[in-house]
């Protein structure tokens, strides 16, 4: 990545804008923050549809665990920023603090609509946060150019499952090998600090999925 579009990179991440809002919605500060995820978000080679889901909430919980799981304290931001029209996001509002209707839990995850369903359309510098356990899918438009940044940021001291949720993948060993010493002072001083964090939730190796095959 040539050196100007990196440093926009970071700065969207790790700038005042994102980490003001990211700390307000949170309501903690700088030294609370955890890197977590981000991500470009573009168009597959072929019409595709994510199935309804929570992130972090498997589709086979029984209604008792996954309100007590809905209910517990928001430990990370999540956010979509929109640099090409983008209406792939599909939520069902108010979902992440109930427990999935008898009609959600059994419908057709890749096929049937959802009561109270909203396609979140965005624009060209459109930024969206959400829970990520509220209850979405996404559907994508082969012909439609997409670029949608994607991102997370947590809180030190989460549970085990917003570990599991971010380090699967392998994402904890190349996350330890970032440099962000050649950023902008202030960036690199931050992006160490999340990064610090991050790493003293684990490797990654072992944590599980937080979806089934």
């Amino acid at each position: 990545m040539p050196e100007a579009d990196r440093t926009i990179f970071a700065e969207s991440y790790f700038g005042d804008t994102m980490v003001n809002a990211v700390t307000a919605l949170l309501q903690c500060s700088k030294n609370d923050l955890v890197m977590e995820l981000y991500n470009m978000l573009v168009c597959p080679p072929i019409d595709f549809v994510l199935r309804w889901h929570r992130d972090d909430i498997g589709p086979n919980v029984s209604p008792e665990a996954e309100l007590e799981r809905l209910n517990e304290p928001l430990l990370h931001a999540q956010w979509n920023l929109a640099l090409r029209p983008d209406s792939s996001l599909i939520v069902v509002p108010g979902s992440h603090k109930r427990a999935r209707t008898d009609m959600e839990r059994n419908a057709n995850p890749y096929e049937d609509d959802m009561p109270g369903q909203k396609i979140v359309k965005m624009e060209p510098g459109d930024i969206v946060f959400y829970n990520n356990n509220i209850l979405h899918r996404g559907v994508y438009d082969s012909k439609a150019e997409r670029m949608t940044l994607h991102g997370t940021m947590g809180l030190t001291g989460a549970d085990p499952a917003r570990a599991r949720n971010i380090l699967q993948h392998g994402i904890g060993e190349w996350a330890a090998q970032c440099d962000f010493s050649d950023l902008p002072g202030d960036i690199a001083a931050l992006a160490k600090g999340m990064q610090g964090r991050l790493m003293a939730m684990g490797s990654g190796k072992d944590v599980g999925f937080s979806q089934p095959d």
